[in-house]
């Protein structure tokens, strides 16, 4: 079944009990992931739990397509829930996996688990999508980018939660400086609360902005950003430490580089439609700083889009592994910001 609108929300907030599962997809990632989260807590008690919880990759399949087969029909050791999460990077085994989502369709009694596939854009004539949303007990949704209204909305929200307000002349500025998806646009939220103090009544104002959000820390964050993405590796590497000497969160350089490759998706997937590198590039927003316009054209042309794609899903993945209680985060996030800078010297 398709879903779409407010139909959404209900679903992720209480799915039918006969409900086997769902397709979450589209340009958004952090919406794909957020949402995946949510109704994954409806499945099974902790989805955290590698016992109650099957984790596949498209990788998986193609190495033995009948792993998610095997992984819907087995039975949980102590008689637990349990779900089988595909991540979608490729579509190469579509046909299989679509017939799979027909036959669970139409024998639910044989699902032994519940299945969440996260995926990015999908065409309407996508096999995967057309089983989902031809189906039962198998729910699709689209994630978009929010709209200015939806964005204002949400970091209100977030705001007031925290005991917090901001001013309307400090929520436009603000606005004018965000971009990304929403795991991002959520991590600038609380990253400025955490900034004013949760629960303080207080309301962010201008000048909270100027000193609280990427933008002010341009300079270290730009350095690295521009060093990684253009394969400068020792530029890379000293920008790295210097970051990290001077206390420059591990997490906000992951962040920040989340951001600059969600807008090289964004510019490149313009320039795939016959748009110019420059006319991609300033029809971005925010506006791309001149001072950095003939490097960002530049790391258009070295990224292939699918190599930026995979860039970001493995961001995510670091993300994730970063926010593991003990994980060495330093370390993560280096590692895999100089394997991005490795994979750009290369293709110079």
């Amino acid at each position: 079944m398709k879903l779409t609108g407010g139909r959404i929300e209900g679903f992720l907030k209480s799915p039918p009990k006969d409900s086997l599962g769902a397709l979450i997809f589209g340009p958004d990632r952090g919406l794909v992931k957020e949402r995946a989260q949510t109704l994954s807590h409806h499945f099974v008690a902790d989805p955290d739990d590698a016992f109650a919880v099957t984790r596949l990759t498209t990788d998986d399949l193609s190495n033995d397509p009948s792993r998610l087969m095997d992984a819907m029909s087995a039975l949980s050791l102590l008689g637990d829930a349990s779900l089988v999460t595909l991540r979608l990077d490729n579509e190469r085994q579509g046909k299989s996996i679509a017939d799979l989502i027909r036959h669970f369709d139409t024998n639910p009694d044989k699902a032994a688990s519940r299945l969440i596939i996260e995926g990015g854009e999908m065409k309407t004539s996508s096999a995967i999508r057309k089983a989902v949303e031809a189906s039962k007990h198998f729910a699709a949704m689209a994630c978009y980018p929010d709209g200015v209204r939806d964005l204002s909305n949400l970091i209100k929200a977030s705001l007031e939660e925290a005991g917090l307000s901001i001013r309307p002349d400090a929520l436009g500025v603000w606005m004018d400086r965000l971009d990304g998806d929403r795991a991002l646009i959520r991590s600038e939220v609380e990253k400025m609360i955490l900034y004013i103090g949760p629960g303080s009544g207080k309301s962010v104002s201008i000048a909270d902005v100027e000193a609280n959000t990427v933008g002010a820390q341009n300079a270290t964050l730009d350095e690295i950003i521009m060093s990684v993405m253009g394969g400068k590796v020792e530029s890379a590497d000293s920008a790295l430490r210097r970051a990290v000497a001077g206390k420059t969160s591990p997490i906000l350089i992951l962040m920040s580089l989340q951001r600059h490759l969600l807008r090289l998706i964004e510019a490149a997937s313009k320039t795939a439609q016959g748009m110019g590198n420059e006319a991609a590039l300033k029809s971005l927003r925010p506006p791309v700083f001149f001072t950095q316009m003939s490097a960002m054209s530049a790391q258009l042309n070295r990224w292939p889009a699918g190599a930026l794609d995979k860039a970001l899903s493995q961001s995510l993945d670091v993300e994730r592994r970063a926010k593991t209680a003990g994980a060495p985060v330093e370390a993560l996030v280096s590692r895999y910001a100089l394997a991005l800078t490795s994979f750009a010297s290369g293709r110079r």
